[in-house]
């Protein structure tokens, strides 16, 4: 490859986020959020009453600026969560000899 197709390439990456960036609605409510920030509509909720970025309410929506909700879900990743311990046969098993319970057939 040479310098200037490196630099080609780099600059139509650019061109590509910023256009992606300009799609991008300005706000975002509980019923926008997860199509573009990814974020459940249940968890941008919680977030919003607990002060995470200003938001503010009309009515029934909770408005919020999208680079605010975004920036914020980049600080703070969400690890993927483990299946319960319920989740497993043995498990409950183990569950219930731990407490004195045994599974009676009907």
């Amino acid at each position: 490859m040479t310098i200037d197709s490196l630099v080609a390439e780099r600059i139509a990456d650019a061109v590509q986020k910023h256009a992606a960036e300009l799609a991008r609605p300005e706000l975002v409510t509980q019923r926008s959020v997860e199509r573009v920030c990814g974020m459940p509509s249940r968890d941008y909720l919680r977030h919003c009453r607990g002060g995470a970025w200003p938001s503010w309410a009309d009515r029934r929506l909770r408005y919020a600026r999208t680079a605010d909700v975004i920036a914020w879900v980049t600080a703070h990743p969400v690890g993927r969560t483990q299946a319960a311990n319920d989740a497993d046969v043995e498990a409950q098993a183990f569950a219930r000899s731990r407490s004195g319970l045994r599974r009676v057939a009907r």
